[in-house]
This record gives C-alpha cells, structure tokens and sequence, in this order.
C-alpha cells in the first residue's frame, strides 16, 4: 500500500508541473489539462481496481477447486514429498474457461467501463462548452503513464 502512496504523489507531483506551466497559457489550457489529468487517474484507477477484483475472484475460485488429499495419502506421505512426481505421472489437461466472465473479466470490468465512460462524458463537456485544445488535453492524459513509467524506473 505504501507503493501505491507513493507512485499517486509522484503523479500529483507530475501533474503540479503541468498546472504551473498551464497557469501561463492561460485558463483553457488549465482545464483542459486538468480535466484529462483527472479523467485519465480515474481510468488507471478503476482499471487497477476492477483487476484486483478479478485476480481475487480467481483466487477464489482455483482455492475451491484444489483438490483434497485423502486420508491414505496423508498417512503415505504426511510431509507431501512425493507430490510433485504424482503430479508429473498424472496426464495435464487444459480445460477451457467455463464462464465468459472469468475469461475476459479484466476487459469488460465494470469499473474500467465506468471510468472510460466519465472519461467520454467529460471529454464531450469539454467539447461542447468550447474549452477543448488538443494539445493541452493530451498533456493532461499523459501524466498518469509518464508517471507511471518514471515509477516503474525510479523504483528500481
């Protein structure tokens, strides 16, 4: 959690610089760059939110499928030192997914469908009220994955 803490002051960081030198083009490049800063934390945010939904789902699942070693198994190999050669002589078959959902649910996540929907809803308020510029828009959606990649190098 703490890595998380800090990879969000590195954006806010990031995105400070991108306010100050917004503040000299004037008001239009302030909004546009905050709103798509904003639209576009709000995108990685949910996306991140909605997989660990789905890794944890998975979990879930595989733990309820494991299965049990019964009783003569405990008593053979009570430290499960022969496990690994069971498992090798046993024949591994992929099976398909059997939901949909489990398959492609990082994709279809619903937090990630919402965060893309406020992103359009605000970029079309931007549209529509006149204040949208390109340039500083982009500047603004280009924060959180510059960021995210001077995260990635400075942490290591």
């Amino acid at each position: 959690m703490i890595n998380i803490k800090r990879a969000v002051k590195l954006f806010f960081v990031l995105d400070l610089l991108v306010v100050l030198s917004a503040l000299y083009f004037g008001f239009s490049w302030l909004v546009n760059t905050q709103v798509g800063f904003f639209c576009s934390f709000i995108v990685t945010v949910l996306s991140l939110f909605g997989y660990k939904k789905m890794v944890e789902n998975r979990v879930e699942l595989s733990s309820d499928i494991t299965p049990q070693r019964d009783i003569l198994e405990k008593i053979e190999d009570p430290y499960e030192l022969y496990d690994d050669e069971r498992q090798s002589a046993e024949p591994q078959i992929k099976k398909p997914p059997q939901d949909i959902k489990a398959a492609v649910g990082g994709f279809f996540s619903l937090y990630r469908i919402v965060g893309y929907a406020l992103f359009f809803v605000a970029f079309l308020m931007l549209l529509k009220s006149g204040y949208f510029s390109a340039l500083p828009f982009l500047a603004g959606v280009s924060v959180t994955p510059v960021g995210a990649v001077m995260y990635g190098l400075l942490s290591k």
